[in-house]
């Protein structure tokens, strides 16, 4: 009977009437399928999903918590991971302690500032002046140095918080504002940082050696000061002469310029070099992408959901070497097949945007269009799509045939009917901005992930296909064995 209860009262709806689960019935798996998904959330919002997965086994939200801000191996979550750091700082002291040594590692050297004005406070400061001393060390061997001093605030910014922050720090470095400064000055030019170059306008730099958000942020000065020489790197970016960072990018931020005003043809051909640069995380699977255009996937601040499913669904479909190469299936009232078509990445944003309805979100009329044509011209199971990403806000309509049943439920049930397997399900949410779940903890043939970045399409070439199992088999790798609650 408590079994029954807990299943009864863990049912909800979504905002369109679709029964669906508050929670996977894991605390932890309900974090891991949404922190991608956390940006527009607040504060305590945020911090309120952490504390429960914290609650049910720290070691694993704190394993979440660092998967989410990896930035070379996870989904690159800054504001979400400073956020709760900040709030374990206060509550949970002991975990940020033990954790201080990789938050750098993960993330970047500014992520410690969050910890100022908290429990942890000496402790960050602590291991600032050990790494700055080291890296004073290094200055002096002609050695490398780490990248501490480009992330520390500066005593002479124009930001009067970042000053009194910058005060404030090199007081507990045992220095005055101007020993403070000359340090910094001094690793900073050895570090090579592009912001000193543009500043004294020294364009005697190597193109191919700048961070890959410095190379998206400052493309526009390139151009306009140092057009010819930038030209010709990226041309030679095109040809396979040289290589361009793009490690830290997602295909969201990459094509988010087009959205917020008119581009210049350089800077478009940069943008299009940029996106043609990516790492290709696909699998060369028999997979389709069915992407969200329905109207709640609009509005509010960056990033808008719409955006980040379309930039997603562009991404795969034209990496994609299986049967749906240059496909994929956009929905909100009616689904529609769509083929990229454009010369550019500019035009193919453009074109795909269009068929976008802003209507409603009616996930049901995808799995019977897929269902339909398979069963009017007798396709076999193994021509079927092997896997089937949905990138949406996951706020789905009511299944109208029995709206007793989840979609997923109903997707189960309609294609055994009529002699398929449905095809893996990956349910991949870019904004969750209410707490339920599409399927439950161990549920087989799906997924639960979260988030802007295309590297998790890397993590689902495992063939792992249960969520709860997924989570293990991302959070449980040497990646992330040293952090601990």
């Amino acid at each position: 009977m408590l079994q029954y209860l807990k299943n009864e009262a863990n049912l909800t709806h979504t905002e369109n009437g679709a029964v669906t689960y508050q929670s996977t019935q894991s605390e932890c798996l309900d974090l891991f399928a949404t922190i991608g998904a956390l940006r527009r959330e607040s504060d305590e919002e945020i911090t309120n999903r952490f504390l429960r997965a914290y609650a049910e086994n720290a070691d694993l939200a704190m394993k979440t918590l660092f998967f989410a801000r990896d930035i070379r191996g996870g989904i690159g979550e800054r504001r979400v991971f400073r956020t709760i750091l900040r709030w374990l700082a206060h509550n949970e002291p002991q975990s940020v302690e033990k954790n201080i040594p990789y938050i750098a590692e993960y993330g970047r050297y500014d992520d410690l500032l969050a910890l100022m004005g908290t429990k942890c406070e000496r402790d960050a400061l602590a291991y600032i002046k050990k790494q700055l001393e080291a890296d004073c060390k290094a200055l002096e061997a002609g050695e490398s140095a780490s990248l501490l001093a480009k992330w520390l605030p500066s005593a002479n910014a124009s930001n009067d918080d970042v000053i009194r922050q910058a005060k404030h720090i090199a007081r507990s470095l045992g220095m005055n504002d101007a020993q403070y400064r000359k340090t910094l000055s001094a690793l900073r030019a050895k570090i090579s940082i592009i912001e000193n170059n543009l500043r004294e306008k020294d364009y005697a730099f190597d193109y191919a050696k700048q961070p890959s958000k410095a190379m998206l942020k400052y493309r526009k000065a390139f151009l306009r000061n140092d057009g010819e020489r930038y030209t010709a790197f990226m041309n030679r970016v095109t040809e396979g002469v040289e290589q361009i960072h793009t490690g830290t990018l997602t295909p969201y931020e990459i094509i988010a310029p087009f959205f917020k005003r008119d581009i210049r043809t350089e800077e478009r051909k940069a943008i299009d070099v940029t996106w043609n640069a990516q790492e290709d995380f696909t699998g060369g699977e028999n997979a389709l992408v069915v992407i969200d255009g329905s109207g709640s996937m609009y509005g509010g601040s960056d990033p808008i959901p719409a955006t980040v499913a379309l930039s997603l669904g562009i991404y795969y479909a034209e990496r994609n070497t299986g049967a749906f190469h240059n496909h994929f299936i956009t929905f909100s009232e009616n689904p529609r097949l769509v083929e990229i078509e454009g010369k550019d990445i500019l035009e193919k944003v453009r074109y795909c945007h269009q068929f976008n309805e802003v209507a409603n979100t009616n996930i049901q009329r995808v799995f019977e269009l897929v269902l339909k044509a398979a069963v009017k011209n007798h396709v076999p199971q193994e021509e079927m799509p092997s896997k089937i990403f949905i990138i949406s806000d996951m706020e789905f309509d009511y299944c109208t045939e029995d709206c007793s049943l989840t979609n997923f439920e109903y997707a189960q049930k309609l294609f055994s009917e009529h002699g398929y397997r449905l095809s893996d399900l990956v349910f991949w949410n870019v904004n969750s901005r209410n707490r339920q779940q599409p399927v439950s903890v161990n549920d087989q043939g799906v997924a639960l992930v979260s988030g802007c970045n295309a590297r998790i399409f890397s993590m689902l070439k495992s063939g792992i296909l249960s969520p709860f199992a997924l989570m293990m088999d991302v959070l449980g790798s040497e990646r992330y064995a040293a952090i601990v609650a």
